[in-house]
């Protein structure tokens, strides 16, 4: 489509996606595949003649017609790139780094990304008879090592006391997940293990990163191969709103009334 090409979110996205998005995008490029393709033609951008101010032109377009599983999408898909993108900025540039706040937003992310993942399914690939067999079940990657342990040590610091540490070692420093049951319990259990049962929590923290952003990668690329296959279908333009104009264009139909 036209606009695939014409936005990306390092130059079109909002502020936070101007701002984040070099987080993300060599490991979670197609986030930003995603984002032109599928979400750009829900908003703003793609109206010729609008008449709001600039930051409006970002925003979902006001047609009550647009279905709602397309908003949720752009709600989905935009809340896994701010609190991916919250984690990482935490972790790259605060100096005195509160791991907790990190591992909230990390957490935040892989949430949403289930939400994502499950409405495409039954709100998408249902609906339009896609094969989601393509798609990872969202079960099977919470289940996997990476989820698990971001899951694990948000609860750890959110659900219980603030995590003990080693009194020889530097405040960010972390006991190992395979520790955390016990780690969460005492802080004596923590101050009594050796040196060699604790990471660097920063640096963890930015493999635990990568290896969510690494998972989801794929996933985001399966979906957006298969709702491109839908983008000139009947179905998929009532959903979005859009018919081509004179010279075959795919456009926004036009609120009566409204620009």
């Amino acid at each position: 489509m036209w606009w695939d090409a014409q936005f990306n979110p390092e130059e079109h996205g909002d502020a936070y996606e101007r701002l984040w998005w070099h987080f993300i995008k060599s490991d979670f490029s197609q986030w930003g595949t995603f984002w032109s393709h599928h979400i750009v033609p829900a908003t703003n951008r793609i109206v010729d003649d609008f008449q709001g101010g600039t930051e409006a032109k970002l925003h979902i377009r006001s047609d009550h017609r647009i279905h709602t599983t397309v908003e949720m999408l752009v709600m989905l898909n935009y809340s896994v790139f701010y609190y991916l993108a919250r984690s990482c900025a935490i972790v790259t540039a605060e100096p005195h780094l509160f791991l907790e706040d990190a591992f909230i937003f990390l957490r935040a992310a892989a949430e949403n990304a289930g939400k994502f993942v499950g409405c495409f399914n039954s709100q998408i690939a249902r609906p339009f008879g896609l094969d989601s067999s393509k798609v990872p079940h969202w079960d099977t990657v919470k289940a996997g090592a990476t989820l698990q342990e971001i899951v694990d040590y948000r609860d750890a610091y959110v659900h219980m006391g603030r995590l003990g540490r080693n009194p020889k070692l530097p405040w960010e420093f972390i006991p190992k997940h395979s520790h955390i049951v016990e780690a969460k319990k005492s802080w004596r259990y923590i101050q009594e293990l050796p040196e060699d049962q604790f990471v660097d929590g920063r640096k963890h923290l930015k493999s635990l990163q990568y290896d969510l952003m690494t998972t989801l990668d794929p996933i985001w690329k399966e979906i957006t191969q298969l709702m491109d296959q839908q983008r000139t279908s009947d179905k998929y333009l009532r959903y979005y709103r859009l018919k081509e104009d004179g010279s075959g264009k795919l456009q926004p139909i036009k609120i009566p009334g409204g620009s």
